[in-house]
């Protein structure tokens, strides 16, 4: 075999190698990768659910949610806490699966008009209050961003009035829907979780348009 020859075979071997090391890489990471900026955003949201979960009062609340707006964190990335954990959001539950999402878990809660069972409700109670925690804590951490939506175009027509009665019904929604889990009320968690869901899609309707 010539040194030309010798010199491909070897060539294309350590090609291979590389391309194997680089598939087995790919397979370790997630398909989703969460960017820095999401991460940051998410740390915030944990900061301020970790104070509504203490039941600090709603001037702190109000506070930190003007913070993160005033040092330029963006909504939307604020608002991945709702997507599957795999796509950077918290996912649901105590130990969240990797397929759940804050957002699929009010859509399956109002899906029937009788809500989950009294078994499931006992088995889930934790991760659905905390769930409407987190909204809570969203509906303080977006009301500062009017201006930025407004700037961007997408406003339509859509006054301050009308982004601070959508986080306000978001906040009556999850404390009602803290209350029928503690009457074990599926029908009232239902509702609660309807209610829940229209202030997110009547906003994104309004604003992102």
């Amino acid at each position: 075999m010539t040194k030309h020859v010798i010199g491909l075979a070897i060539g294309t071997a350590l090609v291979l190698a590389l391309s194997a090391v680089g598939v087995a890489a790919d397979k370790g990471k997630d398909k989703d990768e969460v960017d820095q900026d999401t991460l940051d955003a998410r740390k915030d949201v944990l900061d301020v659910l970790k104070d509504v979960e203490g039941g600090k009062e709603d001037k702190v609340i109000v506070a930190k949610g003007v913070a993160i707006q005033k040092k330029g964190t963006d909504l939307n990335n604020l608002m991945k806490v709702y997507k599957l954990k795999e796509k950077g959001g918290l996912g649901f539950g105590e130990k969240p699966d990797d397929k759940s999402g804050l957002e699929a878990k009010i859509i399956a809660l109002q899906r029937t008009e009788r809500g989950p069972s009294t078994a499931t409700l006992k088995k889930e109670a934790k991760g659905i209050v905390k769930l409407a925690h987190v909204n809570i804590a969203m509906a303080e951490i977006g009301r500062p961003h009017y201006d930025a939506y407004k700037a961007t175009g997408k406003a339509n027509g859509k006054t301050q009035k009308d982004w601070d009665r959508w986080f306000d019904d978001q906040k009556k929604a999850a404390k009602e829907l803290i209350e029928a889990v503690k009457k074990e009320d599926g029908k009232a968690v239902a509702k609660a979780s309807k209610d829940l869901l229209a202030t997110c899609t009547e906003c994104h309707a309004a604003f992102r348009k």
